[in-house]
């Protein structure tokens, strides 16, 4: 019999679970102005060795996607993603309530690649009425895919190469990047996401946590008033050392990728079990 343990999907790492008790009655100021956020973000620069990332934490994936995109694009700009991708197909057209289309292109085992990106973008700097039709303003990825894929790291560097010529953001949805990370024949390692794109986020409610994602912004023009629109979008959480806490025991000594390896580990047993 092989027990596949996954108690930490299913709720939360016992870590986190002792932490957010012991510390359930501490004063500490609210909105993420905690020591707990503070000692999370400077785990995660560390462990990306860059101290230039500005880092938030949201409750949920749809929560991080839609801030992320409404702050990121000019109102008549939309953001293409594989037919397959989260906000194309899970959240409920809350992209397009911000008021962008997801702009869809036919994806192979969930992944589109830098030529469809520069196909769709060069007709679309082709027509002589574009502004009749929505601009392309960013990519959205997700790493791992819907479809349990993952990208390579030079189908990530050449879709940043078709976003850099078009001045479109590049943003990877990371809510599996732990097990992404550690699959087998994965070549990207955390510390090059800060040069693969303009923004991600990793994952923290499907990797260990009660619930939270981690947002790490690289691009200069989506760092700015980025906590304001946090708030409009009704994402500043009162009791914001919960989400910091949670990543801050992630953090320590590297148990986010622990968990998403046992976890995986754990998924090839039963693989090798059918083969």
């Amino acid at each position: 019999m092989i027990y596949f343990q996954c108690d930490y999907a299913e709720g939360a790492h016992p870590s986190i679970i002792e932490a957010l008790s012991r510390t359930n009655l501490m004063q500490s100021p609210g909105y993420s102005t905690d020591s707990f956020t503070e000692s999370a973000k400077e785990k995660i620069r560390k462990r990306l060795k860059r101290d230039d990332v500005d880092i938030h934490f949201l409750v949920g994936g749809t929560q991080a996607n839609l801030i992320i995109i409404a702050s990121a694009l000019r109102p008549y700009q939309g953001v293409i993603s594989a037919d397959t991708g989260h906000i194309a197909t899970h959240e409920t057209g809350a992209i397009e309530a911000t008021g962008h289309k997801v702009i869809t292109l036919p994806g192979k085992d969930g992944k589109i690649t830098a030529g469809q990106i520069e196909e769709y973008c060069a007709y679309h700097y082709s027509l002589s009425n574009r502004e009749h039709t929505v601009m392309p303003g960013m990519v959205y990825l997700s790493f791992s895919t819907e479809t349990g894929t993952n990208y390579t790291k030079k189908e990530i560097e050449d879709i940043h190469k078709v976003c850099l010529k078009y001045d479109m953001m590049l943003f990877i949805d990371g809510a599996r990047m732990g097990y992404a990370l550690a699959a087998e024949g994965n070549d990207i390692s955390f510390e090059d996401f800060p040069s693969l794109c303009d923004v991600f986020y990793i994952g923290g409610t499907k990797c260990g946590a009660l619930f939270g994602e981690g947002v790490v912004i690289m691009n200069d023009r989506l760092k700015q008033d980025f906590r304001y629109m946090i708030k409009q979008r009704g994402a500043m959480f009162a009791k914001g050392r919960l989400l910091g806490l949670q990543f801050d025991c992630l953090f320590t000594d590297d148990l986010y990728f622990k968990i998403t390896k046992k976890a995986v580990d754990q998924a090839l047993r039963i693989k090798r079990a059918f083969n």
